[in-house]
């Protein structure tokens, strides 16, 4: 079907010029006025409604691209925006987020991925965050010049750092099921309840903290008291389409001072 309304866009003008000449074959041999009239009109509307046809068909198959291109402005946008639920320690001006489009995932796997469609032309690299317009997805692990591999936290490796608001640290590790994680190692005195939010924790060049899960239930350890607590993933893995990666503005000043102090 689109091949067909590609060959009638491309010629059009041709497939119209004969029209024309054929209503003009016609007309000659149809001398009256009433003939004539009739002829004129149905040339007319036709011709209207045969170019209105084509632009039709040919705005319709540009759809697609019109689609990603707003859907790429709209991921700036959002990336632009600080998040409302970060907490108070986050400082969303150090980075800058580079949206991108998913451009293949798993999420049934043990070791999934995601691969998107920027690379190193936009100053992407290895150990950079990767977040979604809801939360945590994952760390940039290979480049290209125009694609990046990205190891999410649906992946036996992909466990983080996170925290509780106004709680203690954990590590977040997933659970093997989609949507599901458990944050172990909470301290004695931060007692988890279910409601709480859990942000992601990790080194500042990575990415800033963000929202990951909300606690469903918690159990405390009877060797040592720590807590560990059951954690609904807020991101869906099952549904990726535009993602942001997280670029530190202030990563060259910040190994300057490492290399000093190392």
């Amino acid at each position: 079907m689109q091949q067909l309304v590609l060959f009638l866009t491309r010629y059009r003008n041709n497939l119209l010029l004969m029209a024309l000449l054929l209503f003009a074959v016609v007309r000659h041999s149809l001398k009256n006025k009433v003939s004539e009239h009739w002829l004129n009109s149905f040339g007319s509307q036709t011709s209207a409604q045969f170019s209105s046809l084509t632009n039709h068909w040919k705005y319709y198959w540009k759809l697609d691209a019109i689609n990603q291109e707003l859907a790429r402005e709209n991921a700036s946008l959002r990336a632009s925006i600080r998040y409302s639920n970060a907490p108070h320690f986050s400082a969303m001006s150090s980075y800058d987020f580079i949206p991108a489009r998913v451009v293949d995932y798993t999420f049934r796997k043990k070791n999934n991925y995601i691969l998107i469609n920027e690379g190193e032309k936009l100053g992407i690299k290895p150990g950079m965050g990767v977040i979604s317009g809801k939360g945590w997805i994952g760390t940039i692990i290979e480049t290209t010049p125009s694609y990046s591999y990205v190891l999410p936290f649906i992946h036996m490796k992909g466990d983080i750092g996170a925290r509780i608001n106004g709680k203690g640290l954990g590590q977040l590790s997933w659970l093997g099921k989609t949507g599901q994680a458990i944050l172990k190692d909470i301290e004695r005195e931060y007692q988890p309840v279910a409601g709480d939010s859990v942000y992601s924790f990790t080194r500042v060049e990575v990415a800033p903290p963000v929202l990951t899960g909300i606690v469903t239930s918690a159990v405390q350890s009877e060797e040592d008291l720590s807590w560990d607590a059951e954690v609904e993933l807020i991101s869906d893995f099952t549904s990726l389409n535009w993602i942001y990666v997280c670029r530190f503005k202030d990563e060259n000043e910040v190994d300057s001072l490492r290399s000093i102090i190392e």
